[in-house]
Formats: C-alpha cells, sequence, structure tokens
C-alpha cells in the first residue's frame, strides 16, 4: 500500500506476519453479499494458500474489504457438512492479465486456519493470532501520536529534541514507519484510515525536519507563535495548507486533506471556514465522523452565517440517521439564503418524511409564507 510520496521507502525488517506461500490447487466455495444484499455463491479452487489466506479466481468483481465466508472442502455436490468455513474479506483484486472475463482476489481470514493437504511448510506450526493486550498497546501509542499530530510539534510527533540532527531525524522516521505503516496491520483492517492519518503526519514532519531550509522555516514560525507574532506569518501558512487540503481533496486524498487543515487551525483557530472545512473532510471517513460534527459544531459556534457548514453538517446529520437534528439547519440555511434549492429541496422531504408534518403546516411554508 502506497501512503504517500515523497517518503524514504521503508525498511522490510519488521516482524514478519505471513507464512509461507505455496502453489496448491484446493476447492473453495464463496459467499459474500452484493451491492444490493442479495448472496452470492461462486465455486472456484485457489492458486496458492498459506495459513493467513489464499489467492484464488472469480468470475465477480468482488468489492475490496468485502466480509466473504469460505468453505475450503470438496465443493458441489460432493460438500459435506465436515467442510471447514472462514470468514475472511477481500485483501486486494484485479483483472487477471491472462484469462479474460476473470479476476485474481486475494483473500485474508480474520484468523491463520489449517489446510486440508499433507506437507506444509515448517513456518506454519509457529503462526499464531495477535495478542490482545498487544493489540491495545500499538492502538494506545497510536492515538498518543496522532494527538502531537494535531497539536504538538514535529519534534514532539518523532520524539526529538529541537537540536537533533538529521541522522537522528532519518532514524526515528524509520522506526516509527516500521512499527506503524499499515501495510504491517492489514490484519486489523479497522485501524487503516488512523494508520494512515499518523503516516502522513509522520512523513510531513520528516520531510520538515530533514531538509534545513524547511527546518528553520518551521522554526521560525513556532518562535512566531510562541512570542505571540503570529498575525501575518499564521495568515500566510494557514493559505499555503488549506491550498494542500483543497489539492488532497480534489484527489479524494481524504487524510491527505485532514492533515493540511488541522496544520492551517493551528495558525488560524478562529476560524470558521477552515473548521467546516475540516469537518467535511472527516466527515468523508466514516471512522472521524463523530470528530467531523465537533468540528462542524465548532465552525457553526465561530460563525453562525457560515452557510457552507450549515449544509455540510445537515447533509452528514442525514447520513448518520439524524434527520431531525439536520432539520434546524435546513431552516437556518434558507433563513440566510431564501434561494437555497438545495436546502429547499430537502426540507420538503423530511416534511414529508416526518409524520409530524400531517398535522402542521411545513416549516418551509411557514418561512415562505405559503
Amino acid at each position: 500500500m502506497s501512503v504517500t510520496k515523497g517518503f524514504p521507502p521503508i525498511a522490510t525488517n519488521a516482524r514478519r506476519r505471513r507464512s509461507t506461500r505455496i502453489e496448491h490447487a484446493v476447492p473453495l466455495e464463496i459467499n459474500w453479499s452484493d451491492a444490493s444484499g442479495n448472496l452470492v455463491t461462486e465455486e472456484t479452487a485457489t492458486s496458492s494458500i498459506n495459513r493467513h489466506g489464499c489467492r484464488c479466481f472469480s468470475r465477480f468483481r468482488i468489492r475490496k474489504n468485502a466480509k466473504i465466508s469460505v468453505k475450503i472442502g470438496l465443493g458441489g455436490e460432493n460438500s459435506t457438512d465436515n467442510d471447514l468455513t472462514i470468514l475472511a474479506r477481500v485483501a486486494w483484486i484485479r483483472k487477471s492479465p491472462r484469462l479474460d472475463g476473470l479476476y485474481q482476489v486475494g483473500i485474508e481470514f480474520e484468523t491463520p486456519h489449517a489446510w486440508p493437504i499433507g506437507r506444509v511448510p515448517e513456518d506454519w506450526e509457529h503462526v499464531s493470532s495477535p495478542n490482545e493486550e498487544d493489540s491495545t498497546s500499538i492502538l494506545s501509542e497510536v492515538e498518543r501520536l496522532l494527538r502531537f499530530a494535531r497539536s504538538g510539534t514535529y519534534y514532539q510527533l518523532l520524539g526529538l529534541q529541537s537540536d537533533s540532527p538529521r541522522s537522528e531525524v532519518r532514524r526515528k522516521f524509520y522506526q516509527l514507519a516500521r512499527q506503524f505503516h499499515p501495510d504491517h496491520h492489514m490484519d486489523h483492517p479497522a485501524w487503516i484510515p488512523r494508520l494512515l492519518l499518523l503516516m502522513d503526519s509522520l512523513t510531513m514532519a520528516y520531510k520538515t525536519l530533514s531538509d534545513d531550509g524547511a527546518r528553520k522555516a518551521y522554526d521560525s514560525r513556532a518562535g512566531a507563535y510562541e512570542n505571540g507574532e503570529d498575525g501575518a506569518e499564521a495568515r500566510l501558512l494557514a493559505q499555503e495548507c488549506l491550498e494542500n487540503a483543497e489539492h488532497c481533496w480534489a484527489a479524494k486524498n481524504y487524510v491527505g486533506s485532514i492533515l493540511w487543515l488541522r496544520r492551517a487551525i493551528e495558525a488560524e483557530p478562529g476560524s470558521s471556514k477552515y473548521r467546516a472545512m475540516l469537518g467535511r473532510s472527516l466527515a468523508a471517513v466514516p471512522e472521524y465522523r463523530h470528530e467531523a460534527v465537533e468540528q462542524f459544531e465548532k465552525a457553526i459556534q465561530l460563525d453562525s452565517l457560515n452557510i457552507a457548514a450549515h449544509v455540510h453538517y445537515a447533509q452528514l446529520l442525514e447520513l448518520m440517521k439524524f434527520p431531525l437534528r439536520a432539520r434546524p439547519h435546513y431552516i437556518r440555511i434558507l433563513e440566510l439564503d431564501p434561494h437555497h434549492l438545495k436546502a429547499r429541496q430537502r426540507l420538503n422531504e423530511l416534511d414529508v418524511a416526518s409524520p409530524r408534518s400531517i398535522l402542521r403546516p411545513s416549516l418551509l411554508n411557514r418561512l415562505t409564507g405559503r
């Protein structure tokens, strides 16, 4: 997985999670739900296997990270109740370069399993599931570093002193990257958004502190903030961060957008605009939607006339299945801009969907005098 461009390659001497992969054909029956919720069943066979999963071919383009069940056995009419059924996910999928109409699929089991084959590689006997306590400590460390990424300095994030040499910056970056790069935690897909955000933060810190010119400018800005001399300099930095965030948003790099907008808010914490944009970027990542709510509320508190904040917040509330909480924001939008068609349409639809609309005139009609 490529997290971002421009940072040094990560050493591959981290703890190995996967066992040896061998070419072996084992019949499979795969079951999953399509986009419409219909159960799909396909019989196929593996092209290679290891204790953590397998590769196989499919006639269907199953979406990445889809939850599937895999029955390992004879399949079809020869299938029995003794066949092994395993919960798994689609780790990757791509078109077969040689077989038209087929896809190559990488399947990853939720927990390691044995295969009904004879001789197995030696390292298969030593595979164990991740320790729950270790997982908790890793998540705690990720959250601690993300707090530094949000409100600390690059030195705190990388665990450095302000006078640390470039070699130490590089060493600390490699150390943290080996520990927290998403490729080393693919058995925990729920962690990936946090790890991506952390890796982008670490990379930005590394790029800044390993370049003499960028580091000097960063130290100068930090000194100005501490001395209260942040006026024009802070606005210039915030504008630069905003431009970078907009480029990331256009490329659908929401994690990158979040990171740049956090920096913009550090420079201008009283900006309703930046907080609303951060809320929009956070809302694009399901794991961060509750934080998006906080940012939208802060944006509206700072500037109740910020129409964009009301619009995106209302859309998020509807997405989170809180339509009644979204209604006052659509009303406020129409108070600020009576010609806002999207707000008018959504408020009408909410009035129709709400049983209370039968008992009283539509709030939209009362606003517009109809």
